[in-house]
């Protein structure tokens, strides 16, 4: 086994979930933008809400990437043991990649959606 399997996996879905949390901490999106930051419907509506649910995604997004890049170095190297034949671990890498790409995305939008439910009321007023 070579160094390019522990970093071609879902530990590098991780490093980029980590790295995105930490550039909208960083650097968050100033306005509502249709480029750059968490656009849903319920984060645009106002400057208010556009700036808690980027506050809160971010941290969100920066912790489940530290959470993928730990569980992908654990499953590669439980992989590269306990698995012998080449083509079941690439089968099981491909779609351990797929799902450490998904699962988060989802995960954080889920989270921070809720959180927008339960930080604004109707009239997107702090409750």
């Amino acid at each position: 086994m070579n160094f390019i399997n522990y970093i071609i996996g879902p530990q590098l879905i991780g490093i980029i979930f980590y790295m995105a949390g930490v550039i909208m901490q960083r650097f968050p999106p100033k306005q509502i933008n249709s480029l750059y930051g968490y656009r849903t419907i319920s984060s645009m509506k106002n400057q208010q809400t556009w700036d808690e649910a980027n506050r809160f995604s971010a941290r969100w997004m920066a912790g489940c990437g530290i959470l993928v890049f730990i569980f992908g170095i654990v499953l590669t190297m439980v992989v590269y043991i306990y698995i012998p034949p080449a083509r079941t671990r690439s089968q099981i890498l491909a779609v351990s990649l797929l799902l450490s790409a998904i699962i988060p995305a989802i995960l954080v939008l889920v989270i921070t959606e809720k959180h927008l439910k339960k930080t604004f009321n109707n009239e997107d007023e702090v409750r």
